[in-house]
Order: structure tokens, then C-alpha cells, then sequence
């Protein structure tokens, strides 16, 4: 599969080559439910709302109007609020820039190691209309076929880098005062639904597997007091410099940075502070590592790992010409910022340096570039590896029944002519 021609867009982007803008699957009212980074086209390090990818588990929220816009805030506080989003807006503001990865993104990857098999590229579009959610019957036992599924739901590309303009959630916390015994804190979304089980499907490659039905529910999840209290979890309004869009969570969403994006939770409409961590659906039965289904000892996925991935060349770039090629790709840690990335061309038997880019932002990935000069046509196997502040070396997460947070090493097998 070579790459897609360019269109060319003589007033909004280069002659021939056309905006990036995200992969999208729509539900059968047209509404985009499920799109995909388009990472192949990126350059720099924020990418653009309109390519920035989307996952929505449940309904989307029907659009709020910001004046009419509430938050509830309850629990164990001193003084329960309900605020406007102007509220929000009058306590400190922060802005930082992250990179926001679904869970489930590579989780193919996962696939492709455990079995073989065909490689998942990166160049994979899904189907624009019925893609996401929708291939599972509610009925007991209609269930698609898995290849089906697999098919229609690439889970590649599913990883931006954004600017979020909110305010500090211990703000906010402080505000209403935080009682002792609080062990987390419960973020409800209004977005509802019954969840389905195509994307756990996806996830584990199985449709033989019992899933939990909840029933019809809001989205939530419930966040350690902890992180709620890190000074870079944001109740944000704003991305990339301009006011949310409706599909990204507006007018009021969170974000937590260095956790996978399902803790993000979009379009707020209450906060809970507890003394237990409730058994939501989404960090107890769906988002968890585990061994097996039934494993007693999973966990809800969390930080996100350590990982470089590879730009160019891919393998649909082969052949190349013998000479020199630029080398080059991003990587990112949920443990903050990523301090290496060294490659190898010749399948992990000797690593190079790599260059970073240099910038600031703990949680925002790093382009990196490597000057590879190749002068003997043949096969050569290209990696790449990071390695964050914290030490850890990709890659940190091993396999789990769900495929989540992949961070492993993907070689590219590149032929030189």
C-alpha cells in the first residue's frame, strides 16, 4: 500500500498537498463518533483541532449552550456548588500543552505480535459511515464476525499533541474544601448510553467472551485524589487557542495529562468527591490490564507507558534510493517528559543517538530525527526506542487481554535499491 496522493489546496495548504484533517466514522445521523489522526501528514508538535482524534464511548452529549452551561459539584466538600462556566472561568487559569493518547491505540500491534499474520499500517482508513459501535446486535449472542471487526476498526493513529487552556482542579477543589477521608474524585459526563461491545471485541480480538452489560449510563470515572490534585489536571475550555469544539467536550471538560484519554472525560456534568473508588464501568470492566478476562488481579489502565514511533520511512515508502534519508518520528512518556530516542537499522543489534528536539513541556511528545546514510542496496530493519525522565526504556507494557497502552518497538522493514 503506497501512500495516499496529495489534493492539492492552493488557498489553505501548500500546491498539492492538502490540510491534514482526522479519519472520521459517523454514526447513522452523519455525526462523527470515531476519527483518527492522520499522523503520517503531521509536522510540528500541536496538531490541528480538526485532525485531533476522537473516541466517543457512549452518545455524544447534545450540544450546551455556554450561558446555560451548570456544574454540580457535591460530596464530601464544605460548601456544594453549582457553578456556571463563567465560575470556572474566575478562578486561576493554567495552560499546558500534552499529548493525549486513547488507550487503545496500537492496540493492534498487540495483535500482530501474539499472532503473526499481516502488519497493521498506519495508512489504514476505516469506513466513514458504520464503523464504530454499530456492529454489534443488543440482542444475547448477535455478535459480527471478529475479522469483520478488526477490518473496520483500525486502532492506529489514535494519539494527538494539544494546547488545553482551563483552570487547575485543586483550584476548584479548594474552593469548595476538600473533607478528610476523600479518596477520590468522581467525574460524571453527560454524555449516556448502553456501552456496546464492539470496541471490546476490537480490544481482544474475541467475541466469545461474556461482557458486563451496565445497562444505560452516563460516562464516568473516578479519579485518585492524588492526581485530582496534581497541579496539571485541568478543567478545560479551550484548545489549540480557541474555545472547545462540541465533539472535543465542550463547554467544560477534563484533562489529565500523562494518563490515557479515556480519564479526560469530556462535556462535565458533575464532580463527586468520595471516600471509595465506585466500580464505573469504564475503569473496572472496559480500560483494564489484566491476563485474562477473569483475571481477579486487574487493574484500570493509568499512566500511559514510554514510546517512540516511526514517521518515515514505512514500509510502503520501499524501495529507496541508496543514499541519504532522514530518519525521523515522535515519542512520548506518561511519565513525563522523554529524555533519548536512539535507533537501529539493522534490527536492534547496535543503537544510535537520535536528535531531539528541545522544548519545555513535560507532557508533550518530541520529534526526533536520525541522519541514516545508506550506500549497499538490500533489506534493512529500522527501530526506534525511547527513554523518559523517570529511566524507564521503551518499551514498559507487556500484553494484556485488552491491548491496552501499547508502547512496544515496531520495526520497519525498509528495502534499499
Amino acid at each position: 500500500m503506497a501512500r495516499p496522493e496529495v489534493e492539492g489546496e492552493w488557498v489553505q495548504g501548500w500546491p498539492d498537498r492538502a490540510r491534514a484533517r482526522a479519519m472520521p466514522s459517523k454514526d447513522a445521523e452523519g455525526k462523527t463518533i470515531y476519527a483518527r489522526t492522520p499522523l503520517l501528514d503531521l509536522e510540528g508538535l500541536i496538531t490541528p483541532t480538526d485532525a485531533f482524534y476522537v473516541v466517543c464511548q457512549l452518545n455524544a452529549a447534545e450540544p450546551i449552550h455556554p450561558d446555560d452551561y451548570r456544574l454540580a459539584v457535591k460530596g464530601l466538600v464544605e460548601k456544594p456548588l453549582e457553578l456556571t462556566l463563567a465560575d470556572v472561568q474566575e478562578l486561576p487559569t493554567r495552560t499546558i500543552r500534552t499529548v493525549m493518547e486513547c488507550a487503545g491505540d496500537d492496540g493492534e500491534f498487540f495483535h500482530w505480535q501474539k499472532k503473526g499474520g499481516a502488519k497493521p499500517t498506519r495508512l489504514k482508513k476505516q469506513k466513514e459511515q458504520g464503523g464504530w459501535n454499530q456492529m454489534a446486535g443488543k440482542a444475547a449472542g448477535d455478535r459480527p464476525n471478529i475479522e469483520d471487526v478488526l477490518n473496520a476498526v483500525p486502532t492506529t493513529c489514535l494519539v494527538s499533541g494539544g494546547e488545553w487552556t482551563g483552570t487547575p482542579l485543586f483550584e476548584l477543589l479548594k474552593m469548595v474544601g476538600v473533607m478528610p477521608g476523600v479518596k477520590s474524585v468522581h467525574f460524571v459526563g453527560y454524555d449516556r448510553g448502553r456501552p456496546d461491545p464492539t470496541p471490546q471485541y476490537a480490544a481482544t480480538g474475541r467475541t466469545d467472551i461474556a461482557f458486563h452489560d451496565p445497562g444505560v449510563i452516563n460516562y464516568d470515572k473516578a479519579l485518585p485524589l492524588e492526581k485530582a490534585l496534581h497541579p496539571d489536571t485541568l478543567l478545560c475550555w479551550a484548545q489549540n487557542g480557541e474555545y472547545l469544539q462540541h465533539i472535543h467536550g465542550a463547554p467544560l471538560r477534563l484533562v489529565v495529562p500523562g494518563w490515557s484519554g479515556n480519564w479526560s472525560v469530556k462535556w462535565l456534568k458533575e464532580i463527586n468527591l468520595l471516600d471509595h473508588t465506585p466500580p464505573c464501568y469504564y475503569q473496572t470492566h472496559y480500560f483494564v490490564h489484566g491476563n485474562a478476562a477473569d483475571d481477579p488481579a486487574r487493574k484500570p489502565c493509568m499512566e500511559l507507558g514510554c514510546k517512540s514511533i516511526i514517521l518515515y520511512p514505512i514500509e510502503e515508502d520501499s524501495p529507496l534510493p541508496r543514499g541519504r534519508h532522514v530518519v525521523k518520528g515522535y515519542a512520548w512518556s506518561g511519565a513525563g517528559a522523554v529524555r533519548k530516542v536512539e535507533v537501529s537499522t539493522n534490527g536492534g543489534k547496535t543503537w544510535q543517538p537520535a536528535r531531539l528536539e528541545d522544548h519545555n513541556d513535560r507532557w508533550l511528545w518530541r520529534r526526533w530525527t536520525f541522519l541514516w546514510n545508506v550506500d549497499r542496496p538490500g533489506r534493512y530493519s529500522i527501530m526506534a526506542r525511547a527513554t523518559d525522565e523517570a529511566g524507564r526504556v521503551q518499551p514498559q507494557t507487556p500484553w494484556n487481554f485488552q491491548t491496552k497502552h501499547f508502547d512496544g518497538i515496531v520495526p520497519m522493514d525498509i528495502e534499499v535499491t
